[in-house]
C-alpha cells in the first residue's frame, strides 16, 4: 500500500519552493533588465512590437530567418553587400527582403 500525501501537505511543501501565484506588483521586478551588450538587432523597446517580417526562408528553416534591423541602418547594411549566403538584402522597414544566396555571398578563403 502506497502512502499518499494530503493536498494540504503538498500545497505547504510547494509554497516554499514554487510560487503558484505572483502578485501583479511583482511582475516589473521580475522582468529582465536591459543588458549593456544588447545587440541593435534585438533592441529592447517598450510598447507594441512592430508587425512580423515576412519569411524569406522556407517555413521549415524559420530559425535561419535574418533578424530585423533598424530602418536607419538599412542603407549602410545594404551598401556593405552580403557577408554570407545566409545574409539578406533589407527593405526600408528593416525587414529582410531577399536572401543573398550563393551568387552574392562573400566567400572567405580558408588558410591551407
Amino acid at each position: 500500500m502506497a502512502i499518499r500525501p494530503s493536498a494540504e501537505l503538498l500545497a505547504g511543501l510547494l509554497a516554499g519552493v514554487i510560487p503558484l501565484a505572483v502578485p501583479l506588483e511583482a511582475l516589473p521586478a521580475l522582468a529582465q533588465a536591459v543588458s549593456p551588450n544588447q545587440p541593435l538587432a534585438i533592441e529592447a523597446s517598450p510598447g507594441l512590437s512592430p508587425p512580423a517580417c515576412r519569411l524569406v526562408v522556407p517555413r521549415s528553416e524559420v530559425l535561419l530567418q535574418p533578424l530585423r534591423i533598424q530602418p536607419a541602418q538599412v542603407a549602410q547594411k545594404n551598401s556593405f553587400g552580403c557577408l554570407s549566403a545566409a545574409d539578406a538584402f533589407y527593405g526600408p522597414d528593416g525587414c529582410p527582403s531577399k536572401l543573398c544566396g550563393q551568387k552574392h555571398g562573400y566567400q572567405v578563403p580558408l588558410s591551407p
